[in-house]
């Protein structure tokens, strides 16, 4: 008896047919592999750009945004009146600043310079002087904040709606901390003090202002020592007991200025320079900031061979695995400006 049905449509695949599905399975396989890491490794260098992007803009807001406000001192026009009734500092960076001199609102130190101008000398200062990235720019910003902690008036408008608008009101003493360092000004003289608080407000007519002078450096590492990611740091400077560092932004590896100089009090920088003398930091209406940030992991499959140009420093090329980006701005120095416009006259 014949096997009921077609024989031949029980027969196997032959050995080429094997071969040539094998073939194209490979193929398919291996173009949705490669699809696959051209996508991961898209993902992870969008993801790096995106992280350095975001730390070069917060890192040029935070040195916009405290350059701009330099030489601020509230009410108070005249710096060379502001003296100090505090003990003269011994924390060995605040030394290196000049703390209590109102007059140098700007210092720099140029290290990108063979032979960079002395106005800062932080070899004992350690927090900075120990971790620098080298050939890195120092900045130190000295200014109040931008509102007093306390003053004290004749309420002539009735701020408190009493009826009563001949008294004398004090208005923030109980946010007055013994210790912090203050400017108390009348707006024609102050002073530096620290011992202000609520049973030693401002007298009539004047307010307490809230010192903030900052120093603005390169580390070498962001979170621990030996971690190899530079970060930009910030050291607000009050002494020995207030001193505090924050590094506000990883992966900034480079830190440079140009400073434009009004040489004719005209309110317009007429030359800039890298690294000014002390005399010539008055003289300061602009600030060019340039900031090389990268990375902060490598891509083994990425070479970078570039140079970058920080103002008038080329600087690379590292020919190492890390991306890299120039963030650059200009920041008027709005109150070294009006002043000079108001000595000019």
């Amino acid at each position: 008896m014949r096997p009921i049905g077609n024989s031949k449509a029980q027969e196997g695949l032959t050995l080429v047919e094997v071969m040539i599905a094998m073939v194209l399975g490979l193929l398919v396989t291996g173009a949705v592999l490669s699809m696959y890491l051209a996508t991961s490794r898209n993902f992870s260098q969008d993801e790096r750009y995106a992280f350095l992007q975001e730390n070069g803009r917060y890192a040029l807001k935070a040195l916009s945004e405290d350059i701009g406000m330099a030489d601020f001192w509230g009410p108070l026009m005249n710096t060379d009146t502001v003296s100090a009734a505090v003990p003269a500092p011994t924390d060995s960076c605040a030394v290196a600043i000049a703390i209590f001199d109102a007059t140098p609102a700007l210092m720099t130190k140029d290290y990108h310079a063979a032979s960079p101008d002395p106005q800062l000398n932080l070899t004992t200062c350690t927090t900075v002087a120990d971790n620098r990235m080298s050939e890195t720019d120092v900045l130190v910003v000295k200014r109040v904040r931008g509102s007093p902690v306390a003053e004290t008036f004749i309420d002539v408008s009735d701020v408190d709606s009493d009826g009563n608008t001949t008294e004398q009101i004090t208005q923030g003493a109980g946010n007055l901390e013994n210790g912090t360092v203050y400017v108390r000004t009348n707006g024609t003289t102050g002073s530096f003090i620290n011992d202000a608080t609520a049973s030693n407000p401002p007298g009539l007519g004047e307010g307490d202002w809230e010192y903030t002078p900052r120093l603005y450096f390169v580390r070498d590492y962001y979170e621990s020592a030996g971690d190899g990611v530079p970060a930009l740091c910030r050291l607000d400077i009050q002494g020995e007991a207030l001193n505090k560092l924050d590094c506000i932004a990883e992966g900034v590896e480079d830190l440079h200025f140009q400073f434009g100089l009004d040489t004719n009090w005209d309110g317009v920088a007429d030359q800039y320079v890298a690294s000014p003398t002390a005399a010539q930091m008055s003289q300061v209406v602009t600030v060019r900031i340039y900031l090389l940030v990268r990375s902060s992991q490598p891509d083994n499959f990425y070479t970078n061979d570039k140079t970058y140009q920080l103002g008038d420093e080329p600087v690379g090329p590292f020919s190492d695995k890390f991306y890299r980006r120039v963030f650059t701005t200009t920041v008027a120095v709005r109150n070294v400006t009006s002043r000079n416009l108001i000595d000019s006259l």
